[in-house]
């Protein structure tokens, strides 16, 4: 490597982001210096669905050498030695930064199959001279690989594929993607059941189960983390996702989204890995037309100003905030407009990453307000029979010192139960579709900020009460103090003001739930004083809503046209 000196690096130190101060004499490397004192990584960069994904060495020097790849001023000095001249044709889209400078509104391409942030190659730079610290822009000891995944429901052709070959043989060809990352996300949407013929003994056509031991397939892929938003968790009633849950636990995974309550169910879960804090919230959007939410186990209620509150209060503790929702299925790769604007919600309120993991037919994905957001991933373990339901897309996100720097991909189809990777055509053709999808949606926000409202003493919640969500707006006390249990009030008819030595609860929307049952939850949830109880008994003219009111009639008509949409 010859020697590079100029303002390149130095200019890099000077933006802070090395660990050691600037140095004037820190330099490229050359190939017989041996006072190397860090690296400086770099990343070739691409538009979202450019079909590129692995360069050659030779390749790379080549299109530097046409002018095919932009840099700036100083990027090109660093590289000049690594690369040669830089050409002055006209970059098509494709660029070189800092690693450090990433954002997941543009693709990476490895080169040689290695990627910058993770492996050593050609644009990992070598630094020479005088530092006392190690000079670095990415520090591999605060980077965390995430691993998030589509549609797994270990069923119909699936399990035929896992009894006739084994597991190994099932996941054979993209288990290197799942095993190389810290963290392993799986929305497995079948609980595991005794004596399940998952082929053939269904109790109806969307009835589906899973044998014990396809539990070993998940940890064959070093599964961490299950997402529980499934739409058929409790098709053999809640015992069987209760057993499923137990399951897991003994194996030290961890679940969210869903659970054996619904405080369960909605709790963040905080995972720490290199130093960062992640948090992943989740929720099943359509839990009403399929019946997946109750008081006891299944998945969580979405409730997005409940859920955008975690996120923005996740946000203020110093965590990384990741959303999955389990929303409405379609047939085409277009996801529908109330999918977008739900999931861009969680994107406003700071989430980094949100997740539609619903999907059955891949949705393409975008950047808004700084988040990655993909509408729906497709299934990666769930064999379907038709043809746009059997291509995936799988994310593996790299978080270093809790920013999300750039999200990799792996591209399957599945062919008798088994997923493959795409063939560089088939991957083309694929992302080509996706982009034409893309282009149907309503233009995101890529550059916009989501803006974190002062801490607040109100926050919004939810009790599921025979099925149905009863809004609330809880006020906590002005100082919470550890171990200390408060009054709590009741307020169902909107009288009482806000109390500083106490909880106060005020019923937002359609009355749905008793004053006791909320109090039950409250209790739960939150530290109450039981003898310290306070209801204020709703008015004669308000009535607690029944099934068939207060907007089941308008929902049925809305499921209606959502079924007739789906089908068409």
């Amino acid at each position: 490597m010859g020697l590079v000196r100029g303002p390149a690096v130095v200019v890099m130190l000077a933006c802070g982001v090395a660990t050691a101060a600037p140095a004037p004499d820190v330099r490229v490397c050359a190939d017989d210096d041996r006072d190397r004192v860090g690296v400086w990584r770099y990343a070739l960069t691409a538009p979202p669905f450019d079909p590129t994904y692995d360069l050659s060495v030779e390749d790379l020097r080549a299109a530097w050498q046409r002018g095919d790849i932009g840099a700036s001023g100083d990027t090109e000095g660093a590289l000049t030695a690594v690369l040669g001249a830089r050409g002055q044709g006209g970059a098509a889209g494709w660029s070189i930064v800092p690693a450090h400078e990433l954002t997941p509104a543009t693709s990476v391409i490895t080169i040689g199959g290695a990627h910058p942030l993770v492996d050593d190659g050609p644009l990992a730079v070598a630094l020479c001279g005088a530092s006392p610290k190690p000079v670095a822009n990415i520090d591999r000891a605060k980077l965390t690989t995430l691993v998030m995944s589509g549609t797994t429901a270990l069923t119909g052709r699936t399990s035929e594929r896992i009894d006739e070959h084994g597991i190994e043989d099932t996941v054979r060809h993209i288990k290197p993607f799942f095993t190389s990352a810290d963290v392993v996300h799986i929305s497995n949407e079948v609980s595991f059941v005794r004596n399940c013929k998952p082929r053939t003994g269904q109790d109806g056509p969307f009835v589906f189960c899973a044998r014990d031991r396809y539990v070993d397939l998940l940890a064959a892929l070093n599964a961490t983390v299950i997402e529980l938003t499934g739409s058929h968790l409790i098709d053999y009633g809640h015992r069987s996702l209760m057993r499923t849950i137990a399951m897991y636990e003994k194996r030290g995974w961890r679940w969210f989204g869903g659970g054996r309550t619904q405080l369960e169910a909605t709790e963040p879960l905080l995972v720490t890995d290199h130093g960062n804090k992640l948090a992943f919230v989740g929720c099943n959007a359509v839990n009403w037309w399929v019946k997946a939410i109750y008081q006891g186990p299944g998945a969580a209620n979405c409730d997005w100003p409940r859920m955008v509150w975690q996120i923005q209060d996740l946000r203020r503790r110093g965590y990384t905030p990741i959303a999955s929702v389990q929303h409405r299925e379609l047939r085409v790769h277009t996801p529908p407009p109330d999918l977008v604007s739900d999931l861009r919600r969680l994107a406003e309120a700071g989430a980094v990453f949100v997740a539609g993991s619903q999907a059955h037919v891949a949705h393409p994905w975008d950047v808004h307000f700084g988040a990655y957001i993909h509408y729906g991933p497709g299934n990666i373990l769930f064999a379907q029979y038709r043809d746009r339901q059997r291509q995936a897309t799988v994310d593996k996100l790299f978080i270093h010192d809790g920013k999300l720097l750039t999200v990799a991909h792996m591209f399957t189809r599945t062919e008798h139960g088994q997923p493959r990777l795409l063939t560089n055509r088939e991957r083309a053709r694929f992302l080509g579709s996706l982009a034409s999808a893309a282009e149907q949606i309503e233009p995101p926000r890529p550059t916009a900020t989501p803006e974190l409202p002062p801490a607040s003493r109100v926050r919004p919640d939810s009790v599921v009460v025979r099925g149905r969500a009863q809004r609330l707006s809880v006020t906590v006390p002005a100082r919470l103090e550890p171990g200390a249990r408060y009054p709590l009030v009741v307020d169902l008819d909107l009288t009482r003001p806000a109390r500083d030595d106490a909880f106060v609860v005020l019923r937002t929307g359609p009355l749905l739930a008793t004053g006791e049952q909320i109090a039950e939850y409250m209790r739960a949830k939150y530290p109450i004083d039981p003898t310290q109880l306070t209801i204020t008994p709703a008015p004669e003219r308000v009535k607690v809503c029944k099934r068939r009111s207060c907007g089941e009639k308008r929902r049925s008509r809305s499921r209606k046209r959502a079924t007739a949409a789906e089908n068409s």
